[in-house]
Order: structure tokens, then sequence, then C-alpha cells
């Protein structure tokens, strides 16, 4: 890891550090974030610069100083606080987590292309949630560095691991996240890259992207079968023998599998059914009669891409196509980056495949257009699970309404707008999930909750997380859920005013409620509720600055299920008496954020902290 001095020493002046390498003679060029291309969550809003990706451009805005800052990037969740809600969701393939798993991502472009001697991530909170780093180069994505996720400590750094040397320059670098052993969420503030630039004559000035022209006339090189295999490439691995030239096209006999091969073809379809998609990938390698069996449609009715975003090409889905038969449950999320995967090659599977699917996602997919949108109308009428969540390449989300099944729909920072989203829900009386939050085109959401509370009875969890146009009207409406287990009202200002609207609320089956930024609850408000709300496990007051610490103290008496109580930013609650509850309840973990007293610049005045507004 290089040293904080090492590089602090040039943020003052730093615009673009460039130096020789006088024994190499090759120019060494430090950059910041140019433009941050993607990401799979924030913390902050679609109208606000606070807490956003956006803060990862240019040089550190707080480092070293240590704490919770709106001028960083941070990402939704941390700990496993998400995955014990009730709105958590099933893997698909449970089997998928023999390697480290990630939550969220990041991607950001420098202006320049180089071949990367250093990435360094500038920490400011709660540090060690990095898992990979990946550079996109001419053809694909190229791992540089993956490690376990770790908590660092309450210490700002700055985290530079070893990477990987690659014998391409790029300009594009995606950072996955594990935050399940984060105490609270992390922060940060900066990505720096060095590397060499190339020769005059490879400077490559462009971004590097996967449009159809550019891949059909780049193909990789194709290796040897074994090195195909040991890279473990996936689309290299499911491409049909036709498209393999013949000198690497797999033997008949294979190797000799002992007696192994004398096991009933349903034994070993049952073992297959506990390996991996990349471990399916090799055993269709190994000769003739396990390509047949690792083929087998069974093997595939639940299918999850996500972890091998990296290499799904459109051939994958053709490929995939022939097998899945009885598909069920199919995660796509994360894959398609720059053009990789072609939306007619998605609507095209969609036809072939899709007749059983009850379970889609597509979190995060550019490839997700309106014609996609149509073909999940047209060929999947039994979905009962569908996920878009940062899809934001589709306007004709009113064609949702022909499905009727829906039991969990999750648009989370869509582009989905009012009319569109009371339709579906009126459409889908069974619906027990829904994520709206950050869908900043619905300008009613009183519309969307009124709807839900009048033709969702068996609803479970809703998230309107930063819904600006949510107001008490809305909320007293799901009153006529009796089964809501989980709220999310966090930053929906409107609603904020007052938080008399909690006694409208059932309360009886709820466990998780949300409140983030509402200044306008006070202890009173909660006090109607708590009565009825003794199954309650995780309760955020971030920023609700009118609760004081005798509330605090109740709830932490009469709500014997509490598990988490966030308090970071509530005024009248102060350190001595947060160490006191934790003492007195140790099964409770109570969060309290800070911002560090000695600041080395004043903030900019887009941002206030926290910022409420």
């Amino acid at each position: 890891m290089q040293s904080a001095s090492d590089i602090l020493s040039s943020l003052l002046w730093f615009k673009e550090n460039n130096y020789t390498d006088e024994e190499n003679d090759v120019q060494i060029i430090e950059q910041f974030v140019q433009n941050v291309e993607d990401f799979s969550s924030q913390y902050g809003s679609e109208i606000s610069v606070s807490y956003t990706a956006f803060n990862l451009r240019g040089p550190p805005s707080n480092f070293p100083d240590y704490g919770d800052y709106p001028q960083a990037f941070v990402m939704r969740t941390y700990g496993t606080w998400w995955d014990e809600a009730p709105s958590v969701q099933e893997d698909f393939m449970p089997q998928n987590k023999n390697t480290i798993s990630s939550q969220d991502y990041v991607e950001v472009s420098f202006e320049r292309a180089v071949y990367p001697l250093e990435v360094a991530v500038f920490e400011t909170y709660n540090p060690g949630a990095l898992v990979r780093i990946w550079a996109l180069g001419p053809v694909s994505w190229i791992l540089l560095w993956e490690g376990e996720p770790e908590y660092a400590g309450d210490t700002p750094r700055i985290f530079s691991p070893p990477i990987r040397e690659i014998n391409y320059p790029t300009r594009i670098l995606r950072l996955e996240f594990n935050h399940k052993l984060l105490p609270y969420y992390t922060e940060l503030d900066a990505i720096l890259l060095r590397g060499k630039e190339p020769p005059s004559e490879m400077k490559i000035r462009n971004n590097f992207s996967y449009s159809s022209f550019f891949y059909k006339r780049t193909q990789p090189a194709k290796g040897t079968l074994l090195n195909q295999v040991i890279a473990s490439n996936l689309h290299e691995n499911v491409v049909p023998p036709a498209m393999i030239p013949k000198t690497e096209q797999i033997l008949d006999t294979g190797p000799e599998l002992g007696d192994f091969q004398r096991l009933p073809d349903e034994t070993i379809l049952t073992v297959m059914k506990y390996l991996d998609m990349q471990s399916l990938c090799r055993c269709a390698q190994v000769n003739k009669h396990f390509r047949r069996l690792a083929s087998d449609a069974i093997l595939y009715r639940s299918i999850d891409l996500r972890p091998y975003w990296h290499c799904v090409r459109s051939q994958v889905l053709m490929t995939l196509s022939k097998r899945c038969k009885f598909l069920q449950k199919l995660d796509l999320s994360w894959c398609g980056s720059h053009c990789m995967v072609q939306p007619h090659f998605v609507v095209d599977f969609l036809k072939d495949s899709g007749a059983e699917l009850t379970h889609l996602r597509m979190n995060c997919c550019k490839f997700v257009d309106n014609s996609v949108l149509r073909a999940v109308v047209e060929t999947s009428a039994n979905l009962q699970e569908l996920c878009l969540r940062s899809v934001v390449t589709c306007s004709d989300w009113a064609s949702l309404v022909t499905l009727t099944k829906l039991k969990r729909l999750d648009l989370y920072r869509t582009h989905i707008n009012t009319s569109a989203a009371v339709a579906i829900i009126r459409a889908n009386p069974g619906l027990q999930h829904l994520n709206v939050g950050s869908c900043k085109m619905i300008s009613g959401m009183d519309e969307v909750a009124i709807a839900l509370g009048a033709n969702c009875p068996n609803l479970m969890s809703v998230d309107f997380w930063k819904s600006y146009s949510l107001t008490a009207v809305g909320i007293r409406a799901l009153g006529h859920c009796k089964l809501l287990q989980e709220l999310d009202v966090g930053w929906c200002l409107q609603a904020g005013g007052s938080g008399e609207w909690l006694a409208a609320l059932s309360g009886g089956e709820l466990r998780k409620l949300f409140l983030g930024a509402l200044r306008g609850v006070c202890d009173r408000d909660l006090r109607t509720l708590l009565p009825r709300a003794k199954k309650l496990s995780q309760l955020d007051l971030l920023g609700v600055r009118a609760v004081t610490p005798d509330i605090c103290s109740d709830i932490l008496a009469e709500c014997r299920e509490l598990k988490l109580l966030d308090v970071s930013f509530c005024d009248q609650i102060h350190e001595a008496q947060v160490l006191e509850w934790r003492r007195q309840y140790p099964h409770v973990s109570i969060k309290r954020s800070f911002q560090s007293a000695n600041l080395t610049a004043a903030p900019n005045s887009l941002f206030l902290a926290p910022s409420l507004e």
C-alpha cells in the first residue's frame, strides 16, 4: 500500500502529474478520475451531488480527514442488515458463492490511456470493502486485483494493492465492493491511476468500447483448449463446437475417468447440480459423455450469470438457449457493459427460453431497452419477480402492465413514470415487495402509495427512498397493508414536516423502518407506533433531529427484537448516551456517524453536512 505522504505531496498542486522514467525512457502519468461511467447504487439522490458517485471525479476533497462527508461517494448498504431484512432476495445459484461475492460496483474513466502500474483508492470512512479492480481493454475486461473484504479500522487510508501487469493500455476501471464486514457506510474520496503512457505510435486516446463494428473485426486470439479452461473465461467455455477450430475440438474419446464413468447418468447429474456455471462449462470440455450431461436442461433451471458479467457476450445467450428449455430463474445483472450483449440477442433468448420464467433479474443492464421489455411481457407471462435496478435506457414502462402475477418488482433508479407505476400495481394485486426508490420521474408518489394500499393487501416491503413527492397522504394509505414488515421512507422530505402519519401504520408485523432525514418526526409520533411494533428489528433515525434520548431508551427497552438502531446526526443524542446504551444493550448495533472536527478546508457550498435538504 502506498503511504499517504507519497501521494499527498502532490495533491495541492495536482492537475496532471507526469514524469519520465529515465531508466526505461517511458512517460509515467498520474491522473484522477475524469468521469464516472456507471455505478450500481449510491446513497445520494438523482437531483443532488451529496453522497453521489459524481464525487469521485478529480482529486480528493476530504482526505486525510476521516468521517462522514457528503463530498464523498457512498453506496446504499453496509454490513449484513439488508440481507436480514424482509425484502432479502434468494440467490439463484448459491453454489456461485465459492468465489468472492460483490454487492456494488462503480466504473470510472480517466483522460488518458496508460499501461497501469498502480490504482490508489482514497477511503475516508470505514475502509475495506474493495474486493476487485478490473481494467477494460480492446476486447475484454481483465482482472487487475482481487482480495477478500475486510474492515480496516476507523482510519483513512490510501489502498493501493499490487496489481497485475497487462500488455495493453486502458483508461476505464471498474471497482467491485463487498460491504458485509463494515460497521457502517464506506466512503470513497477519489481514485488515482498511475501508469506508463503508450509509445506515440500506439497511443489510444479514445474510449475502448464493445461496439458491434469493433467486435466483429477484433476477435480475441484463442489459445489451446486447456488454456481456455484454465483462463476460466465463461464465453470461451460455452461456445458450441462449431465455433471452435478443428484443431481444438474435443476428442471423441476424451480422458479416462475411471470408476466415475461407470456411475449412472442420474447420479452424475445429481452431483453436477452442485456445480457453479464455470465448473459446468469445464465439465463440458472433458469429453462427449460429459458434454452431453453438462448440457442437460435439468441443470439450467436456475442460472446466475452476474458473477461472470466481465465475460458474458451475446453468443453465451445463443449457446445457453439450447440448454434452457426448463429455465425458471435467470439473473443477468451487471452483464452487457460496453455493448458486450446486444438487445436483439436477449430478445431472441427470451423467445426461445423465457416461457417458463418466474424470476428475472437484469439489474444495471445497458442492453435492456423497449424491445427487451416487450419481449419480457410477450414471452414470460408467469413472472413473479422482475428486477431492473438502475436500468435507465427504457421508456415503454407501461408495457409491463400485461404482467399480472408479480410478487416482487424492483425499479430502483429507473425512469418509470407515475401512471405506469400505478397501472402495474393495479394489475398485480399479489405484489409483496416493491422498490421505487430514487425514481425521479415519478412525480406523484402518493398515487403509487395509495394504489398499494387499495390493491395489494399482501404487501410486505416497500422502498420509497428519496422519493421527493411522497407525503403523509400516501404513507397513511399503507395502513391498509396489514402484513407490512418493511418501510423505507428515508429522505422523503415532503413527508418530513410531521410524523403523525406513523399512527396510521398497522405496525403489528413491522420489522424494518427507515426514517432518515425526516426532521418533523418526534417522540410523540414514535410513541404512538411503539405499542404496535414489538417485532421491530431495524430502526433508522439518522438526522431525525427532534427525537430525544427518552424515546430511544423506551424503544430499546420495549422492542426486544431490535438489532439495529441508527441515531446519527440526532442533535439531542450525545456520544456519552450512545456509549451507555451500547453497554446496556450489547445485542443492539447502535450507529452514530460523525464528522471530523479538524477539516483542513471549508466544504463547497453545494454541500451541507449532512445535507438534509
